[in-house]
């Protein structure tokens, strides 16, 4: 069967397989620390770290944004609701780049996310996956400063949760969208232009590389996306 051509605006069934690698520890922000710390990373039932979907899909917004901005096309003024798509007054009634993708309070989006688990190293995996507890987090203090005064605030003493620091953390997931091809373009560049997740990322926590493996839905079976397909995706945004 000879392969059919696919069309610009045409709106696929997409598969995305995320994968984040942090190159320093993570400190994604969440609560319920079996230890008393002032910055708890968000765990599971186990205590195991994982990336809530809605953590990643924000970062992935801004730089989505950042991208279309730099491209010479407008966006909507959010996350203010009162002035997202499509009551963004100087484009009412219509939807922009970004939010035809994410969605906004008024527009649905076409971006199905999931939460990020913890996949590598191995052993660590394995062991989540039989619903072992995770090993105890270790806590490192730091101390806000006063950028006028350049010094150390008084009394500003704080903690922060880090789950095995010095052991590289890998976590990966499966998400599902329907988009066109100039849209998984822009979702493809925004997972590489993210360079950090959570907290500390000035103090150097959390820096990370995000990459994404996509797939679309054709004759009855997932296949990768071809290059000649990206290709045209990204001309269009010219």
């Amino acid at each position: 069967m000879s392969e059919q051509p696919t069309r610009l605006a045409d709106h696929l069934m997409v598969r995305l397989d995320l994968r984040v690698e942090f190159e320093t520890p993570p400190n994604v922000g969440g609560y319920g620390a079996p230890l008393f710390v002032d910055r708890p990373f968000r765990r599971d039932a186990h205590g195991w770290p994982y990336i809530p979907a809605s953590t990643l899909k924000g970062r992935l917004r801004h730089e989505c944004e950042r991208l279309v901005q730099a491209n010479g096309q407008w966006i909507c003024g959010s996350p203010n609701p009162a002035r997202m798509c499509p009551n963004y007054p100087p484009h009412r009634g219509e939807v922009c780049a970004v939010c035809a993708i994410f969605g906004s309070p008024w527009e649905r989006g076409r971006l199905w996310p999931e939460d990020l688990l913890l996949c590598e190293p191995e052993e660590l995996a394995r062991a989540r996956e039989r619903d072992e507890d995770a090993p105890l987090a270790a806590v490192r203090f730091g101390v806000s400063l006063s950028r006028r005064r350049r010094v150390a605030e008084d009394a500003r003493l704080f903690s922060t949760e880090l789950f095995l620091p010095g052991v590289p953390l890998v976590f990966g997931g499966r998400w599902e969208a329907r988009l066109t091809l100039q849209q998984l373009v822009l979702i493809e560049a925004g997972c590489g232009a993210i360079t950090a997740l959570g907290r500390g990322k000035t103090g150097g926590l959390g820096w990370c590389r995000v990459t994404v493996e996509s797939q679309v839905w054709e004759n009855d079976t997932w296949r990768a996306v071809r290059e000649e397909e990206r290709a045209e995706g990204r001309a269009a945004w010219a």
